[in-house]
């Protein structure tokens, strides 16, 4: 096996966290389908899904390409970086476990990353440099194409505060991406 399945499953409820409900009929999975391809480009079966959540009777390993492209949906880089990521989710304080990116060390100037939060926000955004970024394109929320922000850490399933939101001239404050479920990211594109 490529791994637990007790990993596995811990992934599953990680993409409905990200997918935003349960996924338990039909219909969900090819919702689930369309959700994955709008986040990731990448299309994978209805009936693989419904394999992998034992919505059909049928035993079948996972494929490593497929367990990679559901990291990804729910912001790890990889199967392999899932697996050695902490699955607790109940520490309250400590080193940063979850998915994160440094701004700073991690992402170069015109490097772009997609973020997603519920219900159905979505929003990619460029580097600028210096910890500034510009929102290149957003869906289902207020922050609009051209909007500039400054941001050092972007966490996975945490809140992300734009802090120094600014449209055009006008400085709109702080700003707060997903402040129930946090964030998901992936890093979609780089110079």
């Amino acid at each position: 096996m490529i791994g637990n399945k007790t990993d596995v499953q811990h992934l599953l409820q990680r993409v409905e966290t990200s997918f935003g409900k349960a996924v338990v009929t039909s219909r969900h999975f090819d919702e689930l389908r369309e959700s994955i391809y709008r986040r990731t480009g990448i299309l994978l079966s209805a009936t693989t899904l419904k394999r992998l959540w034992g919505y059909l009777d049928e035993s079948v390993e996972p494929r490593l390409y497929t367990l990679d492209i559901l990291c990804r949906y729910a912001g790890w880089k990889s199967w392999r970086e899932f697996c050695d990521s902490p699955k607790t989710d109940d520490i309250e304080s400590g080193p940063v476990g979850q998915p994160h990116i440094d701004v700073r060390r991690q992402l170069r100037e015109g490097d772009t990353v997609l973020l997603t939060w519920l219900p159905d926000r979505v929003c990619r955004i460029r580097c600028l440099g210096d910890d500034r970024f510009e929102v290149v394109e957003a869906q289902g929320t207020r922050l609009t194409a051209g909007d500039v922000f400054r941001v050092e850490q972007i966490i996975a399933d945490a809140p992300l505060y734009l802090n120094c939101l600014t449209r055009g001239e006008e400085n709109l404050g702080t700003y707060v991406c997903g402040s129930k479920t946090g964030i998901r990211f992936v890093v979609d594109s780089r110079n």
